[in-house]
């Protein structure tokens, strides 16, 4: 009886000590697949980091449509990647439209940027002065051709258009985007330029473009306290 019971606690303390192996297998076998898994999102998370790096040295070098193309064929976007493509479209649509003498157009397809890239935030903010002069230096020619304006409204009018551009060179990108993110003119087809500063109290001009891009139309002139977050539309 007592050889026949020490068997029995024999048997089953090996069947405990099977089942506690199984599981402890189970959870190997778990824990090795989730360390696969996480290897394998740090590898594309990787793969997106270095096309967005290469990206900025890109712009930094001018070179806008080669980082758009490498930004375009990255397989597993992150937000980053996605945010400065994003910029780099509405960029290069401005640029084309700038260089065919659009210019508001161009201003029309400058919204709030997406991504914190200092690079593009450069390249914006240079976009934004050239469109800025060209508007502003636009309106002048035409007004002058068209009406018999004094000495002293012309040097008004030239004073600002150089007011203008000053304003523009003078505001931070982030300050757009702020702007634009509150109002919601952060998306594509929506276009700032600064028209003044005072302190910390901007104001914008903001188009938009039509459906099929050939006309932007004036949305209105906008005053921004960048302290305070308030916007007002004043035109």
């Amino acid at each position: 009886m007592k050889k026949s019971l020490m068997s029995k606690l024999a048997l089953s303390t090996a069947g405990v000590a099977l089942v506690f192996g199984l599981a402890g297998c189970g959870q190997k076998n778990s824990a090795s697949s989730d360390n696969n898994s996480t290897k394998s999102a740090k590898v594309t998370e990787s793969a997106a980091d270095k096309a967005y790096k290469k990206a900025n040295d890109l712009i930094t070098k001018g070179q806008y449509q080669k980082a758009y193309d490498l930004l375009d064929d990255v397989e597993h976007e992150n937000k980053k990647v996605e945010y400065l493509e994003e910029d780099l479209d509405s960029y290069l649509e401005a640029r084309e439209d700038y260089n065919k003498g659009d210019y508001q157009e161009a201003e029309a397809e400058l919204p709030g940027m997406k991504s914190s890239s200092k690079p593009m935030k450069k390249a914006y903010k240079a976009l934004r002065v050239k469109i800025s002069k060209a508007i502003n230096g636009e309106i002048e020619s035409s007004s002058t051709k068209q009406t018999s304006q004094s000495s002293s409204s012309q040097a008004t009018s030239s004073s600002q258009r150089v007011a203008n551009a000053d304003a523009a060179r003078a505001t931070k990108e982030d300050v757009v985007t702020d702007f634009a993110n509150k109002m919601g003119f952060n998306k594509k087809g929506y276009g700032i330029i600064p028209v003044s500063k005072q302190g910390n109290v901007y104001r914008f001009e903001v188009r938009q473009n039509n459906s099929d891009n050939s006309v932007a139309s004036m949305i209105g002139i906008y005053e921004y306290n960048s302290n305070t977050g308030s916007a007002t539309k004043v035109n």
